[in-house]
């Protein structure tokens, strides 16, 4: 492969990479898994879900010492669901 058209393949594999990174991380919520508000939209819910996923992902990457895969996780779905509560969502089976 010539230099020209490997650039191309290198710049799509590093979105996908990133995507991955960002998006594969956090459990998968919806907005049926959150109480219902009048207020907001899906737009919305889709906006903050992406903001506090980012969020996590930085927050989690920022952890000190040496954890493991899990912990991690633990830590990235537990920063998500902090920053959906500030928001004002509540997940359907917290109390």
């Amino acid at each position: 492969m010539t230099n020209k058209t490997l650039k191309p393949i290198m710049r799509f594999l590093t979105s996908i990479f990133i995507s991955l990174y960002f998006f594969g991380c956090t459990p998968e919520y919806n907005l049926e898994d959150f109480k219902s508000r009048n207020d907001i939209n899906k737009t919305t819910f889709m906006k903050n879900k992406v903001g506090c996923q980012k969020h996590s992902n930085l927050l989690a990457s920022k952890s000190e010492g040496s954890k493991r895969a899990g912990e991690i996780a633990i830590d990235q779905n537990r920063y998500f669901l902090s920053c959906m509560k500030r928001k004002g969502w509540t997940l359907k089976t917290s109390s």
